[in-house]
């Protein structure tokens, strides 16, 4: 039986992810037994893995500390997360500057011209996926603008400080801008300077994270679109080259990087970039009250145009009416209801504007060629 210890911060969506990898791994064998550190690896008592026996590693080299701590039991170790240089073991990690590029894409996608990034100037993937980020703008027409910001609180960094530099930096970015955070943990910080700034998302600031922690995403409000590194994926890969290292194997690569497995979008970043102010307080009012009840009068007051104004430039900017946005905004609601509640149908019905299960039904057979119900079970 083969002693193994798995040092990876279960505080965190991605270390629960690794975790899940590797028990995937775990299921196709019988003959791995296992020692898990939980919690924030900051946190971990060096005792835990000094006198701890075993037969190989599996670690989020998060620190030096760690690293010597690790070096010093002479094991087989696989590092999972590649933050210390210069790099002391097999690494197997996600592909951070992919991940980078895949926000880019999505930004281009939706027509920014204005590109941003919130990130951690010390910690190596942050450092990758800014660089990805950057790397797919080189040829876009447009400007980039960085932020690296402190995680952490400490007797000369507060939160309210960064706070207050995060506000003090978006006020003077152009909007509509299109935000990368380098970590889902980054967003609530910007989402609360641009709520006090006045700055809507993703109406101004379009914003999109990584990591895709589904509960983190979905506390957030607007709900925060996310990429999917797959370090489900890299848990489960790390098992294998580490079962390679006890047999005594000479690796090819030292370092195995895994893709990203997808952006999840979410409303954060769900909107086509227009530099139209008026059309954006409009398309920010039908956001806000579409589930309440809007009309052509009400949204056109809001956004201090007259209702054929309003149209003309809905068609021309959009080439869609006001009312298809708001009849796609109700949809929106509807299908988060469905996906993310329990709510029954016919309360989704209420609460999303459509008021009655029928209306409902029929407007999900016209648009989505399904019924909610069936929606709700795929």
């Amino acid at each position: 039986m083969k002693r193994i210890a798995i040092l990876a911060e279960t505080s965190l969506a991605s270390g629960r992810q690794i975790v899940t990898g590797i028990s995937r791994f775990l299921d196709e064998r019988t003959d791995w037994s296992v020692f898990q550190h939980s919690g924030p690896l900051g946190a971990m008592d060096p005792n835990a893995i000094s006198q701890w026996q075993g037969d190989g590693i599996i670690a989020r080299i998060a620190n030096p500390d760690l690293l010597a701590l690790i070096q010093a039991k002479g094991l087989p170790t696989v590092d999972v997360l590649g933050n210390v240089s210069p790099q002391a073991f097999p690494l197997v990690k996600c592909n951070d500057q992919l991940i980078g590029a895949s926000v880019a894409k999505h930004f281009i996608a939706n027509t920014h011209r204005h590109f941003a990034f919130v990130g951690l100037g010390n910690e190596r993937w942050s450092v990758e996926r800014e660089k990805g980020f950057k790397d797919a703008l080189m040829t876009h027409e447009g400007s980039v603008q960085t932020l690296h910001i402190d995680q952490h609180r400490s007797h000369d960094r507060t939160l309210g400080d960064s706070l207050h530099r995060v506000k003090a930096w978006l006020s003077k970015l152009q909007a509509p801008t299109g935000l990368m955070v380098a970590s889902d943990q980054l967003a609530p910080i910007v989402f609360e300077a641009c709520h006090q700034l006045g700055l809507a998302i993703p109406e101004h600031v379009s914003v999109v994270g990584v990591d895709n922690d589904r509960p983190f995403c979905n506390l957030c409000r607007p709900r925060l679109s996310s990429v999917e590194p797959n370090h489900e994926l890299v848990g489960y890969r790390a098992a294998q080259i580490l079962e390679r290292l006890m047999h005594g194997e000479i690796l090819e690569r030292a370092v195995i990087e895994v893709s990203p497995y997808t952006l999840h979008q979410r409303l954060s970043s769900d909107l086509v970039a227009i530099d139209d102010p008026a059309l954006l307080k409009a398309l920010n009012y039908i956001r806000e009250h579409a589930s309440t009840g809007v009309n052509l009068n009400t949204i056109a007051q809001a956004a201090g145009l007259s209702r054929s104004v309003l149209q003309r430039r809905f068609r021309h900017r959009l080439n869609r009416t006001v009312g298809d946005v708001v009849l796609n905004e109700k949809l929106r609601v509807a299908r988060e209801m469905l996906t993310e509640t329990e709510l029954s149908i016919s309360l989704v019905a209420e609460r999303s504007g459509f008021n009655c299960q029928e209306y409902m039904n029929h407007i999900f057979k016209k648009h989505l060629q399904t019924t909610p119900r069936k929606y709700r079970l795929r």
